[in-house]
């Protein structure tokens, strides 16, 4: 039997023999680099992915229409059996275009249901709910969906995506490592 083909003495580390894989030369950076940094990794792309989809979204949500138009519902007072007297009654006359456009949809839709697309001049009454006298017919007017745009700061986006990036690093930390050792004894061995 020649010493090529000897077994490995088990005391001697893969790399000193040089047929297995290399690995780090130290306790030390063997625990880091196999376990701390991979975790630090997938911790950091855990919190990236969150920002980034609410940073994403921030910066798209009022171009794409997503939020800023509330919905109203506009339901006869005849409907009600004790309505109150109490609540406030807004002339047509003090609506916008938009919250005008709005109800007209609501009168037009099965469900009573409109959205108003422009300036809500009268956003807190309406909020409240108002009776409008609209067309012989009086309605009781409220916005039953705010709709409005979630307010983050748009530079979650970029802090998420750079998060996911160095996580991403620290999870191949390890195969990199061995790697860039392994190539360093083939270096010093020729």
């Amino acid at each position: 039997m020649s010493d090529d083909d000897a077994p490995p003495d088990p005391a001697e580390p893969p790399a000193a023999d040089g047929r297995g894989p290399t690995e780090p030369t130290t306790e030390s950076e063997s625990l880091v680099l196999t376990y701390v940094a991979p975790f630090l990794g997938v911790l950091l792309i855990a919190a990236g992915l969150p920002l980034t989809i609410v940073g994403g979204y921030v910066v798209v949500q009022d171009s794409v229409g997503l939020c800023g138009t509330p919905s109203i519902t506009a339901t006869p007072v005849d409907e009600y059996e004790d309505f109150p007297e109490t609540v406030e009654v807004l002339p047509a006359e003090e609506l916008t275009a938009a919250e005008r456009a709005a109800i007209e949809e609501a009168l037009e839709s099965p469900l009573r249901e409109g959205t108003i697309d422009g300036d809500v001049a009268n956003r807190e009454a309406l909020f409240e709910g108002a009776v409008i006298p609209y067309e012989g017919e009086r309605y009781y007017v409220q916005i039953t969906s705010r709709n409005s745009c979630l307010a983050a700061e748009p530079l979650l986006f970029p802090i998420g995506g750079i998060a996911i990036l160095v996580g991403i690093a620290g999870v191949l930390t390890p195969p990199i490592y061995r790697k860039m050792a392994g190539f360093e004894e083939r270096m010093r061995g020729d």
